[in-house]
């Protein structure tokens, strides 16, 4: 596993994601919800949390994913 790290073929970062929102992102969302109609606005903020809780449920794997590559590692360097 190591050797697969240092030679590039391991690369976790590019599945991550971000986890906050920017200031931009909000702003934006803000102007675009006065343009909605009640039930758009409500579908909207639907679509919003849903992919909230993706993009938990996503940084949540990544996490656990990261904590068993560790794992991986200590084992290799510990038994060479």
């Amino acid at each position: 596993m190591l050797k697969e790290l240092y030679h590039g073929k391991i690369n976790r970062s590019e599945r991550s994601v971000q986890a906050n929102p920017n200031q931009e992102w909000l702003k934006l969302s803000a102007e675009f919800e006065k343009t909605l109609s009640l039930e758009q606005l409500e579908m909207y903020r639907d679509l919003s949390d849903m992919q909230s809780e993706k993009t938990s449920d996503d940084e949540e794997m990544l996490y656990i994913q990261g904590f068993k590559d560790g794992a991986l590692m200590m084992l290799e360097i510990l038994s060479e």
